[in-house]
């Protein structure tokens, strides 16, 4: 506190006739919480714990401690003191009776207290605020007495926006505790309301309310998961990108026909979307998105070369928003490209800032495949055939590419690799099982010189591992079903710790789809055949995407999408047993028409972004919740 002689004229330090008011406050809040807690549980009480703090904080803002600070001008006068002893003498009265309406009383109590603390705080503000605008006028300019009363506005205002903000808290404290109760009277506004987990506040005509998200059930306060239709089915969402300032295609609202795409969940609620338009001259636009409830708001379109084709898009993204982008420039003995990038962190989060594209391979036929690992590192799959020697021979082999994106987005080289060498190599397929490791799926053939009764190594999976800035390639590949050929597409996806399930096309006479689950040893990193391989479905699909669902607190499953000739796309969802053998899989609906090819992830939350594209060539999206998919529902209910 100021001494006497600081203060400017008219400027008096008035006693804190407020610091009793809050007892009043504190009182109705513990009268309240003492009738509540006998008939509530702890999961029912979700009113935010600041609520109670903000009432006494309330009180305290208002009764700043005397001696010269503003916030004493705002004390409660006669008038304070008479409705504080009616708040009493009301409160005293209220407890002597008994009687199943005590808590909605209590409530009523303290949204009586609440309102007129707010008419009364507002009040004593602008005749504080008066006073000290008319004792300003009176001082000299910058003197000491003007920069005291100067300070003594900014101090009043402060005290005020506390006072306010406090009331408010003990307005959302009775709006949500009537709410729980049952009770049919909407707040004013969302600001009145603290909505449990999967619920949102929405407005209405006479005012805000509680409600549980699509697939959940309850008053808004508590809400419960139950099993509904997949509203996915059928309703499937454009991607929609707006045009930047000079991209060079007629502008249009959507994407133009696509022919492939990749999709990439980062963060933890964006997405990013690589496509290439045939529309375009089949270059490549890569699209940013953010989840927001059962949507995705997506940002404008990114061009990714004005001048090269992107065939084979595929994508990557660290955690931090760091991307890595890879495509080869011709579908038959193309040049294999990477770029990095970053999303925006000075503007738009929705836009993306790449570098340079930098060629990495040649002689590219295959889609290469782009492996997150740690510390904004990525590894880049691809297999390679050299251009005949003198002797008319060529050599083939596989490759891994360790790079990094740099802060900016360029992307650096830290080695090359090798992970198969002396047959040609196709069909990669890749899931990371750490931070710094991962398995890689392929398909290698044996060239036709080569001696006859050799086992088949068309279903080989590898241990890849980082050390330092180096990669380590364990030397014992695993093979599935050596002594069969002729398998073409596959898929990987981790289902738990050190566990992953193995899908592939049944070969070129079979018309099936088969898994099995392998283990990795965390030491050796050997792997070893848990379960399978054993039929999921038969038919032949056009392609297999798998999505990884670890870390699930229901039974481990595997979520796999399966195109199959003149069908509409369907999911297999499959149960793994604690030692890791399929035990039963069944069929999942999801979309009502044919697709030409798929991408999914997993969302922190559970659920599962899928981008994919139409006969027609467009590019739609859908989210499908833990109940929609499938994987966390008991099988023996089904």
């Amino acid at each position: 506190s100021r001494r006497a002689d600081q203060h400017p004229p008219n400027v008096i330090s008035r006693p804190n006739a407020m610091g009793r008011r809050p007892m009043a406050a504190q009182a109705l809040l513990c009268s309240l919480v003492a009738a509540w807690l006998p008939i509530a549980d702890a999961g029912v009480l979700r009113l935010r714990h600041r609520t109670g703090v903000g009432a006494h904080k309330a009180a305290h803002a208002s009764a700043v401690h005397g001696g010269g600070k503003v916030g004493a001008s705002l004390a409660l006068s006669r008038q304070g003191h008479a409705q504080h002893a009616r708040s009493r003498k009301g409160l005293l009265a209220h407890r002597k009776r008994k009687g199943v309406y005590m808590v909605t009383e209590e409530l009523d109590l303290l949204k009586a207290f609440a309102s007129e603390s707010h008419h009364t705080i507002e009040q004593r503000f602008k005749l504080e605020r008066d006073r000290l605008n008319a004792a300003w006028a009176l001082t000299a300019p910058g003197t000491s007495d003007q920069a005291a009363v100067e300070h003594a506005l900014t101090q009043s205002a402060e005290d005020y926006s506390e006072a306010q903000a406090a009331a408010t808290e003990m307005l959302e404290y009775y709006y949500t505790a009537k709410g729980m109760l049952g009770g049919q009277s909407p707040a004013p506004s969302c600001s009145f309301l603290a909505c449990g987990e999967h619920a949102k506040c929405s407005i209405g005509e006479k005012g805000a309310r509680c409600e549980c998200e699509p697939c959940y059930e309850g008053d808004g306060f508590r809400c419960r998961a139950v099993p509904c239709t997949p509203q996915t089915l059928g309703s499937a969402f454009r991607i929609r990108g707006g045009m930047p300032l000079g991209y060079p295609v007629v502008p249009r609202e959507t994407t133009g026909e696509t022919a492939e795409l990749k999709l990439v969940v980062f963060g933890k609620d964006q997405l990013a979307v690589f496509v290439r338009e045939i529309s375009n001259g089949d270059r490549g636009t890569l699209i940013l998105g953010r989840v927001v409830d059962t949507e995705v708001t997506w940002g404008q379109r990114h061009l990714i070369d004005p001048v090269l084709k992107t065939f084979g898009p595929v994508l990557a993204a660290s955690p931090g928003g760091r991307l890595t982008v890879g495509f080869r420039d011709k579908e038959i003995d193309g040049v294999g490209y990477l770029m990095g990038g970053h999303t925006n962190t000075t503007g738009d989060p929705l836009q993306a800032v790449l570098s340079p594209a930098q060629a990495i391979a040649k002689s590219q036929v295959e889609r290469m495949v782009l492996v997150q690992l740690q510390s904004s590192r990525v590894v880049c799959l691809y297999s390679e055939i050299t251009p005949p020697d003198q002797e008319g021979r060529r050599h083939y082999f596989g490759g891994a590419l360790l790079a990094e994106v740099l802060s900016g987005g360029p992307i650096r080289i830290m080695g090359n690799y090798r992970f198969a060498e002396g047959m040609p190599i196709s069909r990669l397929a890749a899931v990371a099982l750490t931070p710094s490791s991962f398995v890689v799926a392929f398909r290698a053939q044996h060239l036709p010189d080569a001696p006859a009764g050799q086992p088949s190594l068309e279903l080989s999976a590898q241990w890849i591992g980082m050390s330092g800035a180096e990669l380590v390639i364990d030397p014992h590949p695993v093979a599935l079903e050596p002594e069969h050929a002729g398998f073409l597409d596959r898929d990987v996806a981790l289902v738990a710790k050190d566990t992953f399930a193995y899908t592939y096309t049944g070969g070129i006479k079979d018309k099936v789809t088969k898994m099995a689950i392998l283990s990795v040893d965390p030491t050796t990193h050997r792997m070893s055949i848990l379960g399978g391989p054993d039929l999921v479905t038969s038919g032949e699909p056009q392609y297999i995407q798998s999505v990884s669902l670890p870390g699930s607190p229901y039974t481990p499953s595997t979520f796999t999408v399966l195109q199959k000739p003149q069908e509409y796309s369907k999911a297999e969802v499959c149960r793994i047993s604690a030692a890791g053998r399929i035990a039963d899989c069944r069929e999942v609906p999801w979309a009502d028409q044919e697709l030409k090819a798929v991408s999914a992830a997993r969302l922190v939350d559970g659920r599962i972004a899928l981008a994919f594209i139409d006969m027609n060539g467009e590019v739609l999206y859908q989210l499908m919740n833990a109940q929609e998919h499938g994987a966390m529902l008991d099988f023996g209910q089904q």
